[in-house]
């Protein structure tokens, strides 16, 4: 396997997932192309930023700011390693990797029709999910409260199966045939603690979704 490509990758928001993300890619590049060595993996570039919360404009500054420092830097395309701040996207140049379609496309593709959101209230309020054929499913006020607590706690550095405990039982109030992980903390308690062990409909880790397909436009096409 050959990389042709550079990552590049906006963190910061917050810098736990921006971190996991990274270590995600890592993983599919052991996993999926036995990689184990210096070569096997990509060129990434992160930028982790320490964004003001709350002012919109501001935001988007600060992401151009970031992808102009991703740019000079060698970056052939990029993400952000954040739901929410999909909402806040300035003018585009580089190429850019959108997490949100990604998540949608393989819950798509793994025939979800109606999904239970979870994210933090920023990714609701935007409505960053709906827009699609996919019927959108957001938690009661009670049960968001929960979600928030949780992603709270793991990007405080804590994570527990207890966490996952709550999440689940949240899951199980919900008619729906699908759960998208919209939020970039959340996947870190599904990798520690599955919950399709004990959930059988489809759970999109909009994480590694992600990661997978950062992994597959790096690489040469001539040498998969």
């Amino acid at each position: 396997m050959k990389f042709h490509k550079t990552i590049g990758i906006v963190g910061g928001a917050g810098p736990v997932a921006s971190a996991f993300l990274y270590n995600t890619i890592l993983e599919v590049c052991q996993k999926q192309y036995k990689a184990n060595d210096y070569k096997d993996f990509p060129e990434i570039i992160l930028v982790s930023y320490p964004f003001t919360r709350g002012d919109k404009e501001r935001i988007r500054k600060e992401i151009s700011l970031c992808e102009s420092k991703l740019k000079q830097a060698g970056a052939s395309f990029w993400c952000i390693a954040s739901n929410t701040f999909h909402g806040f996207l300035p003018e585009i140049d580089l190429p850019f990797v959108n997490l949100i379609f990604e998540g949608l496309r393989v819950a798509g593709n793994a025939g979800v029709t109606k999904a239970l959101i979870l994210a933090a209230q920023g990714t609701i309020d935007l409505k960053l999910y709906e827009g699609s054929s996919i019927l959108c499913v957001y938690p009661s006020l009670e049960d968001q409260r929960l979600i928030h607590q949780i992603v709270r706690e793991v990007a405080g550095g804590h994570t527990h199966e207890r966490q996952a405990g709550i999440i689940k039982g949240v899951i199980d109030h919900y008619d729906v045939d699908g759960v998208i992980l919209a939020c970039t903390e959340i996947p870190i308690i599904h990798r520690s603690f599955p919950l399709n062990l004990s959930i059988s409909m489809p759970i999109i880790d909009t994480i590694e979704v992600l990661a997978e397909k950062l992994v597959d436009l790096s690489i040469d096409p001539l040498k998969k």
